[in-house]
């Protein structure tokens, strides 16, 4: 039985390690509940199947020593499979995963970025395919981050021609809300324009609300308020958001400064501190009055 406990505990300690390697994660990465389930896991299977495989081979007329050593390879040959077979399904999209949510602390941010480059360039060099799958996926954790900079380069090495219809449209309205962040209104029309109308209903209503919200920044609040038509956001609290943020532009650009100040009251009401700041970036008529609102949350 010795043998057994030896090789569960070298497969066990073995297998967070391997997940962290065939992931791209690194292993200060990975939580301690990873890791012990890990651990667990793996050395649990080579004891079940190490006591399965000494007890068969007890009902043969191999020695108990040699029973005892071939148990123990067995459990670790087929402990170690599994583990080899476990690691590599969904790899990347693991790897991915565990990554995006490491972007969000402050400390592990920057090893968690830089685990993520090697990750998205090692499948951009062996599936391209896979790789712009992997940029959309963590696109919305990148900006979560604040990291806009990296999540618009990402989106902007994307090959049209190796994106889906679907792929076009999520990856092109993801670009947009990225070019406007530096406020750059005419790269994001552009994206925009690269998108096949109508799409989906569940995006369009976006679309159709960030046309509008661009229309608005140039100071084309009759067209920008028509565009808004009729839609209805009450029941989606962030389209709402969105929509606030163009008529606070809006009424902005008509200088009825009170009615745009009660739509940015209404925003950080429903949206907080954030929502406002999406009115300083990108810049528009509405932008000192949102500055004035964040600069006075500042005063004691």
């Amino acid at each position: 039985m010795i043998p057994t406990l030896i090789a569960a505990l070298a497969v066990g300690a073995a297998a967070p390690v391997a997940r962290s390697m065939a992931w791209g994660v690194p292993f200060s990465l990975l939580s301690v509940a990873t890791v012990l389930r890990s651990f667990v896991g793996s050395a649990l299977t080579v004891l079940v199947v190490g006591t399965v495989a000494l007890y068969a081979l007890r009902a043969t007329s191999t020695p108990p020593e040699e029973a005892a050593r071939l148990a123990g390879a067995i459990g670790a040959l087929v402990g170690l499979g599994l583990l080899w077979s476990s690691v590599r399904r969904m790899r990347d999209i693991r790897g991915l995963s565990l990554l995006c949510q490491r972007l969000q602390e402050d400390d592990a941010r920057p090893t968690a970025i830089a685990a993520l480059d090697r990750l998205l360039n090692r499948v951009a060099r062996e599936d391209p395919k896979r790789h712009v799958a992997l940029v959309l996926m963590a696109t919305g954790p990148l900006t979560q981050a604040g990291m806009w900079d990296e999540a618009r380069s990402r989106l902007r090495a994307l090959e049209e021609t190796a994106l889906s219809e679907a792929q076009a449209v999520l990856r092109n309205q993801a670009l947009a809300t990225c070019e406007l962040q530096f406020d750059d209104v005419e790269a994001a029309q552009r994206a925009i324009d690269r998108i096949q109308r109508p799409t989906e209903p569940s995006i369009e209503v976006w679309l159709v609300a960030m046309e509008a919200l661009l229309m608005a920044l140039r100071g084309d609040s009759e067209r920008a308020l028509a565009h808004l038509g009729a839609q209805d956001a009450d029941d989606n609290p962030s389209l709402r958001a969105s929509h606030r943020l163009v008529h606070a532009h809006i009424f902005a650009a008509r200088g009825d400064d009170d009615a745009a100040v009660g739509e940015l009251e209404m925003l950080r009401r429903e949206a907080g501190r954030a929502g406002l700041e999406r009115v300083v970036l990108p810049r528009g008529p509405a932008t000192e009055l949102a500055e004035r609102l964040l600069a006075d949350e500042g005063q004691p």
